[in-house]
């Protein structure tokens, strides 16, 4: 029952698990013997033993009646993973060509503007805000404002995550870049050591529209957020059992506080000194 249950969880149904099982056991075997071995139906048996031959672990050899044999283990399990892989690539390639389709299907269905709706909702976890952080771009249109506190240092984000310093600064620029490539205006104002070292960063790419639309200040404040197109807000919720932690991410849908704090950050900006 153990191997049976296996071969299930690669995707085998319950005829072909018991059938490949079998065969295993018997050596070489006619189907009607696999049949009564296998308690697989004599009306599924060829239907079972032709899909297991298309997967690449069953063989049979031309005579009459026709012989069986299963392929050793460790072939067959490494032909249905590469089988499994193929039809898995083939439906991905598929899904791929038919998105372009199936958003402008939906591009139909009228919806409201998101500055106009006031929503939110919480992201636990830093694992899930990083991702949640790399669909940020996927709703900007003009520009992302970026204010972190004094807290907000190299040392600190090293010791919130187990990601490492140079993977989190690729994160960074990597979705930065992607922004300002697109015509985005992107603003930070950060803490003297970590806006030097995202400065070293950008100083490495040669892009012009990234040359042209990235900002960068530094500044110690206790303010912190994200503000997307003065309407989409990103707000950390430290941890309060140790405040320098990130607990969890706030994002929020208001066009009204956005605007205010639009304002805020223009008072920051004010304030910050430029990178040299």
């Amino acid at each position: 029952m153990k191997r049976i249950k296996a071969l299930k969880d690669m995707g085998l149904t319950q005829y072909e698990a018991s059938a490949y099982v079998a065969l295993l056991t018997l050596g070489v075997s006619t189907a009607h013997e696999l049949s009564r071995k296998s308690d697989v139906p004599m009306g599924k048996i060829y239907e079972v033993l032709s899909s297991l031959k298309n997967l690449g672990i069953v063989e049979f050899q031309m005579t009459r009646p026709r012989m069986y044999k299963a392929k050793k283990p460790s072939i067959a399990l490494d032909n249905l993973y590469s089988k499994k892989e193929e039809e898995a690539k083939k439906q991905l390639d598929n899904l791929k060509f038919k998105l372009n389709e199936i958003e402008e299907i939906f591009s139909e269905v009228p919806h409201p503007d998101h500055t106009y709706i006031k929503f939110w909702y919480t992201t636990i976890g830093e694992d899930e805000i990083l991702k949640k952080m790399k669909h940020m771009l996927e709703e900007t249109k003009q520009e992302i404002l970026i204010v972190k506190p004094k807290l907000f240092t190299i040392k600190t984000i090293m010791n919130k995550t187990n990601i490492n310093e140079s993977s989190i600064f690729e994160h960074i620029v990597a979705e930065a870049i992607k922004a300002a490539e697109k015509g985005m205006i992107i603003k930070t104002i950060a803490p003297e050591e970590l806006i030097f070292s995202l400065k070293q960063k950008f100083d490495t790419i040669q892009s012009k529209n990234v040359k042209k639309n990235v900002y960068l200040k530094y500044l110690d404040c206790d303010h912190d957020f994200i503000l997307v197109d003065n309407s989409i807000i990103f707000i950390p919720i430290h941890d309060p059992l140790n405040p320098t932690n990130i607990f969890g991410q706030l994002k929020v849908y208001d066009k009204e506080y956005g605007t205010k704090l639009k304002e805020k950050h223009d008072q920051l900006w004010m304030q910050a000194k430029p990178v040299m």
